[in-house]
């Protein structure tokens, strides 16, 4: 890979082989520490730069959150009932609040995290493997893959896009549908309550690996690894990532900034010693599987089996993505397109381990 300055600060990789020195490179790392018909996060719009708008931070017209605004005007309904209810109540308040607050409310959402308040589940001997990354990076396809294995159970029973936990938790009233990825936004209690309901109603208890695929956990790692130490769970994190030069979709063409927002957060978990990890490149589903199948099984040691030419998902999950991982990549090959990406760009892509022709030697030099 030839690396040569270009104008306007940025670099311009130009790819001599299409990426044929790419494929003859190992793209696995692991380290090992202590409403259905909706489109879910893969679907969230590549905003442009220009637009000066990040995903991550959209905001209401009163400058909060949408989450934030909705919860003020739901304290001030409270504070109306309260009173109300004060009045009604001959101006006693003793039961009233636990009443009206202690249960969910008709809409799903949950105001009472008391995990005792679920039904028992039993959670022994389980591992939680939480499958996340940016969107378009392979999360489903490897979600197809790892559910080949017959050993790992999915969220596919509630039915919701992709089988991923968005809806399900915006239903409970923890994230709001609007905001694409909030570190702040779901609690380790939340996580805590939302798994045990997961397991007691969307899990196969029979299974040893309860698996959570949905990209925007990406921003949420600390809360699940303490939501999985409130119910005992071992959990794992696979991360997928991917290069900018194997980005050539038109439909949603890539964006420098969101991708460096979204893969500083795979870093800084890849890095983080407390957290069991295992590392999948995109690229290396198109150019490596055998490396993909090995690490897998090395990385979560009840699986036994994975097909590339079996999919878990069904084939009206959405588009191409329900097509099994090596199907997908037989139709539409994997193509490797140089494009002009900023010298920070390169440097956090050598930070994820992308160095098929030893150009991080330039870049941090």
């Amino acid at each position: 890979m030839e690396i040569r300055p270009a104008d306007g600060g940025t670099h311009d990789a130009r790819v001599v082989d299409r990426g044929s020195r790419v494929r003859k490179q190992t793209m696995v790392n692991t380290r090992s520490g202590a409403a259905a018909g909706r489109l879910g996060d893969e679907a969230s719009p590549l905003l442009d730069e220009e637009a000066g708008v990040s995903s991550s931070k959209q905001t209401s017209v009163l400058g909060a959150t949408p989450r934030r605004t909705l919860a003020a005007i739901a304290t001030g309904a409270v504070f109306v009932f309260a009173c109300v209810a004060f009045a009604a109540n001959g101006g006693q308040f003793d039961g009233i609040l636990k009443r009206g607050f202690s249960q969910g409310g008709g809409d799903g959402t949950v105001t009472d995290l008391n995990l005792n308040s679920l039904p028992y589940v039993d959670f022994t001997g389980k591992t939680l493997l939480i499958v996340m990354g940016m969107s378009f990076s392979g999360t489903s396809a490897l979600e197809g893959l790892l559910g080949t294995s017959g050993v790992i159970t999915d969220l596919c029973k509630a039915n919701t896009w992709q089988c991923e936990n968005t809806v399900l938790l915006e239903n409970m009233g923890f994230i709001n549908e609007n905001v694409h990825c909030n570190p702040e936004d779901v609690t380790a209690e939340e996580f805590a309550f939302a798994y045990k309901d997961f397991g007691h109603k969307w899990w196969d208890m029979n299974k040893p690996v309860l698996m959570d695929k949905t990209p925007q956990n990406l921003c949420r790692p600390t809360k699940i690894r303490d939501a999985a130490a409130m119910l005992g769970l071992k959990v794992k994190f696979v991360v997928l990532t991917r290069h900018p030069f194997s980005w050539t979709s038109d439909k949603h063409p890539f964006n420098q900034g969101y991708f460096m927002e979204q893969m500083i957060m795979a870093r800084n978990l890849l890095k983080d010693n407390s957290m069991s990890t295992l590392q999948v490149r995109y690229e290396d589903m198109a150019w490596n599987m055998d490396a993909v199948v090995s690490s897998v099984k090395a990385f979560v040691p009840e699986v036994a089996n994975l097909d590339p030419w079996k999919s878990s998902l069904s084939d009206d999950s959405g588009a191409e993505r329900g097509l099994p991982v090596g199907e997908y990549f037989q139709q539409k090959p994997l193509e490797w397109v140089g494009k002009p990406l900023k010298p920070d760009t390169y440097r956090l892509l050598c930070q994820l381990n992308y160095n098929s022709d030893n150009e991080c030697s330039y870049w941090f030099r």
